[in-house]
């Protein structure tokens, strides 16, 4: 019999986590974790020594576990949070309406919210409970927590929120009816926001016919748009290229990325191709700059058509094939084949699934959430190295899979490279 059980084992990992990150906060004069209106986002800053971010991982993964254990089998089997009052908070825009370092009484709030009295205190009482979202300080009273004055503050933050409730939330409660429904079908309105939305549109499509909503999902989005971008000049040898070689970006907006790499290596082309609203750029305050001179280039294309422009070196396609089932990838794949020539490579950036287990805890919770999500939104789905092997030979033979490389370590994102030998 082991001499110390599961639970004192999590328990001195938790105890050892806390006391290395309670030193460090002491040394560094920082301040210490705290649900209070002013407190730190983080328990620890993002340039903490690696071993305290382990440590800090590590005691994270051992109270989450030793929750469970405490709590019992049964409470596994319930539902997460009811999403009720963070719907309500973000719908009727609560946060806005309680003043920063002040206080305000239900009654003044519900009255500045539209709301009925008695709804808005048993939501907001619901919020600080299960999510540390408000305080009342005391009876009938209304003041910030750090969490509702990040909301209160932050735009992006904001639409993380909204996109969350108004989008995913929704969608998610309707995806195994849609998985009743649609069966195997692979195609993109087969989901879970459609019937949520009671439309036959694809989730693009459909929010075209709201901008406000639309707006939303691409505040949400921002940051997602500059993540990885070292990464990628790193993983792909790109300064091996012949001068002057030709890199379409397919599905690349406004050109941020190409005008990215093209900086770092400045001897290749770029053309970026995109729908013809998105290189529009009417939503878009980004332009490239220009320093960049013609070397790259916008031009309006649908990759489900046969590319237009022969003979390019490279395709990058960055982020594109997750919102996409199996089906609609090897057109998107097929589809390149006018434009490459021997030896054309093709670098995707996307998320890269590894196997059960192999990732730490938080991490791979978040790709498996990220992967529910595309079957919700999209009907699409998130892909291991196996999956890209066969959604590569799948397209057509000429395609060769040559690698698949995470982008950094526990990194949910990989590079993965294809050439072509047609």
């Amino acid at each position: 019999m082991a001499s110390t059980s599961r639970i004192v084992e999590l328990s001195n990992i938790i105890s050892h986590g806390t006391a290395q990150i309670d030193v460090y906060l002491r040394e560094n004069n920082l301040a210490q974790p705290s649900f209070e209106e002013h407190a730190r986002l983080s328990a620890l800053p993002e340039n903490a020594p690696a071993h305290l971010q382990q440590a800090h991982a590590a005691a994270i993964e051992a109270s989450l576990e030793l929750q469970q254990l405490l709590r019992g089998v049964d409470s596994l089997l319930m539902p997460s949070t009811d999403p009720t009052s963070l719907t309500a908070i973000s719908r009727f825009k609560i946060a806005s309406q309680v003043p920063l370092d002040g206080e305000i009484s239900f009654v003044e709030l519900a009255e500045k919210s539209d709301m009925a009295e008695h709804d808005l205190r048993r939501i907001i009482r619901f919020a600080i409970v299960h999510h540390r979202v408000f305080r009342e300080p005391r009876k009938g009273v209304v003041a910030h927590s750090a969490a509702s004055r990040r909301l209160a503050e932050s735009q992006t933050l904001r639409s993380v929120v909204g996109m969350s409730v108004d989008e995913v939330w929704p969608a998610q409660a309707r995806t195994v009816d849609a998985l009743v429904k649609f069966g195997k079908s692979q195609e993109p309105n087969a989901s879970g926001f459609a019937l949520a939305n009671n439309t036959d549109l694809p989730f693009y499509e459909y929010l075209e016919a709201f901008p406000e909503r639309a707006q939303q999902f691409g505040g949400a989005m921002s940051g997602a748009g500059i993540a990885g971008l070292q990464a990628l000049v790193d993983h792909f040898p790109w300064s091996n290229l012949p001068d002057q070689s030709l890199v379409v970006d397919l599905g690349g907006s406004q050109g941020h990325v190409s005008a990215f790499v093209a900086d770092a290596v400045p001897s290749l082309r770029f053309i970026v191709q995109d729908l013809p609203k998105a290189i529009s750029g009417t939503d878009s305050a980004y332009r490239i700059p220009n320093s960049m001179g013609d070397r790259v280039t916008l031009m309006a294309h649908d990759f489900f058509s046969p590319q237009p422009v022969e003979g390019v070196d490279v395709f990058l396609i960055r982020y594109i094939f997750h919102n996409w089932s199996d089906e609609y990838c090897v057109k998107i794949l097929r589809n390149l084949r006018p434009g490459l020539k021997t030896g054309s490579r093709i670098v995707i950036q996307d998320h890269l699934m590894l196997q059960p287990g192999s990732l730490p805890l938080m991490k791979e919770r978040d790709i498996r959430s990220m992967d529910l999500i595309m079957l919700s939104l999209f009907n699409s789905r998130e892909r291991d190295e196996d999956d890209w092997k066969t959604l590569v030979e799948n397209a057509d033979p000429g395609f060769k899979f040559e690698s698949a490389k995470r982008q950094a370590e526990n990194s949910p994102s990989g590079i993965i490279i294809v050439s072509w030998n047609g």
